[in-house]
């Protein structure tokens, strides 16, 4: 029982530890509205230091609109897939990067 409630902690402690959330809004965020989403992974490497995949480009992914909102987040997914990997030393770092597309009639050139 003791070595179950150690382990217990453990798995709290790390799953709490590793969790980041930046969200930026560009205007007012409408939560009901029928939004394009966009979701996919961002890569670092060497404790974080290098960035191993290129900036999202707002304009490539909202095309025919306006960004709205960009949430940048790590995942259980993430976390687990960085656990896995970082088993040997410091070396991936995911994070999921989800971004909101307002649907406005016009796109502001």
């Amino acid at each position: 029982m003791k070595q179950l409630t150690g382990l217990l902690a453990i798995v709290f402690i790390v799953v709490l530890a590793g969790c980041t959330n930046i969200h930026f809004d560009n205007g007012e965020y409408d939560d009901l509205a029928e939004n394009h989403k966009s979701e996919q992974w961002h890569h670092n490497f060497a404790a974080a230091l290098y960035e191993g995949s290129s900036a999202v480009d707002l304009s490539e992914i909202c095309t025919d609109s306006q960004w709205q909102s960009v949430h940048s987040y790590k995942s259980f997914t993430n976390g687990l897939a960085e656990l896995v990997v970082n088993e040997v030393g410091p070396i991936w770092y995911p994070k999921t990067v989800e971004v909101s597309c307002a649907q406005v009639p016009y796109k502001v050139q």
